[in-house]
């Protein structure tokens, strides 16, 4: 693994034309790839041009099918989405169904050979997601998914995208120095942008090199993925709504995962060179095996692959008319690649919209983006320096295992081992904040303390612990797959009276707006799917001025005020859906001042 970014993947090339290249009504946009940085970078296009008041046109050259199952709608499988995006994309207004969420997750569990524990996520609800890219497995029989891949897709051809469909074989430059694409079928079109969204396991980004360009790929690494059919009740009792983690002392594996699905269990491996010898010594290793169900055999899976992954990002991944956004650009090292997906692709379309689409348009407002991923990916490896010295010493990871079991039923503030785990397996935070927690002066004494005690001490802690054991542990709670939070009717959202600290997206059902006035409930309101509550504690800390309680079955997604807060100074847009939704309400007030008013004025003449 590298340790170091080269100089030389941001430098400035040799000569950058000073051009400017607007997109105009009337402009063309061509995607390559319709995974999720295409469909994010479709999306937010459409929606920033229709802001600015620009009609373009933007067609997705996906060859794949991600509403079928099997190879033709396989886009690998080992889909997450993270907690900081599960919350991104809520208080975007973009809501993941259940065909989508194949479980929601509510802990991680971490196994070693010195033992194991549960990490929950904050605040007990499910705000990760376990999902599928594609439609399914290979031996999917029963069409009952949707994949993410599918799903993003979806939406953004009901912005207003076209699905090209072909296989793009080549790229050529008109004499006016606009790209135009060639598809398997001989078709050939131009277009004033296209965006490379199409991954490192495609073999078109070697299409690019005739045309002169100073993009280069990115460095990569391969993964392993394989998927077992267990059934649902198997995996509810296996593995539970948890993800599996395992820190092993395995030459070459960086960390393994267990993740539960519906009906599937996804094996996942992370680190250099992962072969078939490196799968079994992993899958045999005890603390798998006591994870896995009673005669379960490894070797019976559905479907295995090894995809490649970026590890350092791309050299000038823009160029005139050129931008490549997600792995084929930059991407967060190991973890939360749907995620960087999604920022990247808001960062290029809020260039192309806003400034234009010229090398210097990319450079100013979009290179920004791919530099502080690259960077914080710098402080990633160090971190994973750090983890595979602990992984190699019996002592230190005994440590690890001691300091988090200490944490355990203690406030957030003072868990701050399990913060550091939580956050580095589920992507929720970036590395530099990860290493920032741990030079915390109360980690590292408590951390050197353990470290100690480990080193010194013969005790042991208990071993084997099967993952059912650790998993769905938390009470209060109804067990269910779903993403966020369930309240049944005439369960209360928020108390009038007492102050938040986060906002509530709706998924599913509605809920009543009550106001205690002189002792007595009023009602003002209903809502439901896709209306916030709780959005003034985001910006503000006040009490709420109303009861809000579940008039059906409600499912809420909980946005934390500061998460929000930190990622709307990166990107001040997602602010955009509060606005309109505030807007909104401004205006059913005024109508309701106005017919109330009316209403007055009536009675009075009477």
């Amino acid at each position: 693994m590298k340790t170091s970014l080269p100089k030389e993947t941001f430098s400035r090339p040799d000569r950058i034309e000073s051009s400017q290249m607007p997109l105009l009504d009337g402009s063309r946009v061509g995607i390559i790839g319709g995974g999720p940085a295409g469909s994010f970078f479709a999306y937010f296009l459409l929606d920033m041009a229709e802001r600015a008041g620009v009609q373009i046109a933007v067609d997705i050259y996906e060859p794949r099918d991600f509403f079928n199952p099997g190879p033709v709608g396989c886009n690998m499988c080992a889909g997450i989405v993270s907690e900081t995006l599960v919350q991104n994309l809520a208080a975007e207004g973009i809501n993941l169904p259940d065909s989508v969420v194949q479980r929601g997750i509510d802990s991680y569990i971490l196994h070693m050979d010195v033992g194991s524990v549960r990490i929950d996520t904050p605040l007990q609800e499910k705000r990760i997601g376990a999902v599928y890219r594609g439609a399914g497995p290979r031996d999917l029989k029963t069409f009952k998914y949707t994949g993410l891949d599918g799903h993003l897709l979806q939406l953004a051809l009901d912005k207003g995208a076209q699905l090209a469909g072909g296989r793009v074989t080549g790229i050529t430059l008109n004499e006016s120095g606009r790209p135009c694409l060639k598809t398997q079928s001989g078709e050939s079109a131009g277009y004033d942008l296209i965006s490379v969204t199409s991954g490192v396991n495609s073999p078109l980004l070697k299409a690019f090199e005739p045309l002169g360009l100073a993009y280069r790929p990115p460095e990569t690494t391969k993964t392993y993925l394989r998927e077992y059919y267990l059934g649902a009740e198997n995996v509810s009792q296996a593995l539970g709504n948890a993800i599996q983690v395992f820190l092993l002392d395995i030459p070459r594996l960086e960390f393994g995962m267990l993740i539960p699905k519906q009906d599937y269990m996804t094996v996942c491996l992370l680190g250099e060179d992962i072969d078939k010898d490196l799968v079994q010594a992993f899958l045999g290793s005890p603390e798998v095996q006591q994870c896995l169900p009673e005669g379960l055999l490894v070797d019976s899976f559905s479907c295995q692959c090894s995809p490649r992954i970026n590890t350092v990002g791309a050299q000038h991944p823009f160029a005139d008319r050129f931008v490549f956004i997600g792995d084929s650009g930059s991407t967060r090292l190991f973890k939360d690649g749907i995620g960087s997906a999604y920022r990247a692709a808001k960062a290029a379309a809020s260039t192309a919209i806003f400034h234009g689409v010229s090398a210097q348009d990319f450079e100013k407002h979009y290179l920004a983006a791919c530099q502080a991923v690259e960077y914080d990916n710098d402080i990633g490896r160090l971190i994973f320096m750090v983890v595979s010295q602990i992984q190699k010493r019996r002592f230190a990871r005994k440590a690890v295992l001691r300091m988090i079991l200490d944490e355990q039923g203690k406030p957030g503030p003072l868990r701050r081992m399990s913060t550091v785990q939580w956050d580095m397996y589920t992507g929720s935070s970036s590395y530099q904040e990860v290493i920032m927690r741990t030079l915390h002066p109360a980690f590292l004494f408590r951390f050197a303390r353990d470290l100690l005690l480990s080193l010194f001490s013969r005790k042991t802690f208990s071993k084997g612990v099967a993952a059912a054991d650790l998993a769905d542990s938390s009470a209060g709670r109804p067990s269910t797959v779903k993403l966020g939070s369930v309240y049944n009717p005439g369960e209360v959202l928020l108390q009038q009276g007492e102050s938040g600290d986060g906002m509530f997206v709706i998924q599913e059902g509605q809920v009543a707006i009550m106001q205690e006035r002189e002792g007595e409930e009023v009602f003002l309101g209903v809502r439901g799917p896709g209306e916030v509550l709780g959005e003034i504690s985001i910006f503000e800390r006040q009490v709420h001025s109303a009861t809000v309680r579940a008039l059906s079955e409600v499912r809420v997604i909980t946005v934390d005020k500061d998460n929000f807060q930190r990622r709307i100074h990166e990107d001040p847009s997602l602010a955009y859906h509060l606005f309109q939704l505030s807007a909104r309400r401004i205006r059913e007030l005024s109508h309701q001042i106005a017919v109330l008013n009316q209403e007055i004025d009536r009675l009075t003449e009477n």
